[in-house]
């Protein structure tokens, strides 16, 4: 498991390179764990991890993760799903592997994993991974995908509050939402309203959020626990041709009708795209990894986001993930600084 967790953190992506790693680093790692029976081959490695139950493994990996950086009260998770695709790619009918990750945005840890099952979407996991994390006082942030009654009831009976978007798959609802919304517009009724102006990779977007308290009358209050606020979020921007975009979303939160509030946990749920399946894609290259035994593949996962927590929560490394993970293999003091917290430390 150490020598898993520091290669894969200095830029190691399969058992090979593992295991390159460790013979490279020798004299390093024996500073830490006994050696003295030789380097485990790639076979061994693959053997143990997909025996590893993922579920145990990340309650320990992940625990001691959340204890070297603190994970805020408040903290807005957001939980969206990322597939494997090399992963499975030789799995037959299967189908590709889906990873559901719960991502604290403020503080760049990853609270948890959990394997879909083979051939199935995110939502198959998503319960699983809700049982796993502590949600008192969370804001959980999720796709339409995640709009579903039962899930929606165990955020509230874990003591969390939700913002989720609503689509066509919850046809009812949004039908309720998008015209309890229209007609308070309609009525000039007065209604939290927000404007966020963001200019990047020069172009500039406007983001129009507006909230209103859940009315009394409201077709679907009773469907869904907790529910206490119906928002609309408009996005517009000019591309790079000059042709105007624009784009209206619904939600559904057991927040109360705070506009700030809920537009920092809407544009937030983004960052588990930006800031972790993005660079697990870009600097890990999960997506080409072919690894499929058993419970490889999540447990991998489980390290990938594990690493990646580390990294992003390490102060006073410049440049990249790509380059914080060369570094690491580069230099001792810099892999133990990701990995303790400090640039010296004695053993």
């Amino acid at each position: 498991m150490v020598i898993s967790l520091c290669g894969t953190i200095a830029g190691a992506d399969d058992w090979e390179e593992i295991v390159q790693f460790a013979h490279d680093r020798r004299d390093w790692l024996a500073r830490f764990v006994d050696l003295s029976a030789g380097i485990p081959s790639h076979d061994t490695f693959g053997r143990v991890f997909a025996a590893l139950d993922p579920m145990a493994f990340q309650k320990c990996l992940l625990a001691w993760v959340q204890r070297l950086h603190e994970v805020t009260q408040g903290q807005i998770i957001a939980i969206d799903g990322k597939v494997a695709r090399e992963a499975m790619a030789r799995a037959g009918d299967q189908g590709p592997l889906t990873l559901v990750s719960a991502w604290a945005t403020a503080n760049h840890v990853c609270l948890g994993q959990v394997a879909g099952e083979a051939g199935s979407n995110e939502l198959s996991a998503l319960p699983k991974l809700l049982e796993l994390l502590d949600l008192n006082g969370a804001i959980v942030t999720l796709d339409a995908m995640g709009c579903q009654k039962d899930i929606v009831a165990q955020i509230v009976e874990k003591k969390g509050d939700y913002v989720i978007a609503v689509k066509g798959n919850q046809e009812k609802l949004q039908a309720a939402v998008q015209s309890t919304l229209e007609a308070a517009m309609e009525a000039s009724t007065a209604m939290p309203t927000i404007l966020r102006v963001e200019k990047k990779h020069g172009r500039q977007e406007r983001r129009l959020y507006t909230v209103m308290p859940v009315p009394d009358n409201f077709a679907e209050l009773a469907q869904w626990k907790g529910l206490r606020s119906l928002v609309i979020a408009t996005r517009e921007y000019v591309d790079a041709k000059g042709e105007l975009h624009a784009g209206v979303r619904y939600y559904i939160s057991s927040l109360p009708a705070e506009v700030k509030r809920i537009a920092a946990a809407v544009r937030g749920h983004w960052a588990i795209e930006n800031s972790l399946h993005w660079i697990l894609d870009v600097a890990f290259r999960e997506d080409r990894n072919r690894a499929q035994a058993d419970n490889a593949p999540a447990n991998l996962g489980i390290l990938r986001r594990s690493a990646l927590s580390l990294i992003k929560n390490t102060q006073g490394l410049k440049g990249s993930v790509h380059c914080k993970r060369q570094q690491a293999a580069w230099n001792d003091a810099t892999l133990e600084k990701i990995l303790f917290g400090c640039q010296n430390r004695k053993t």
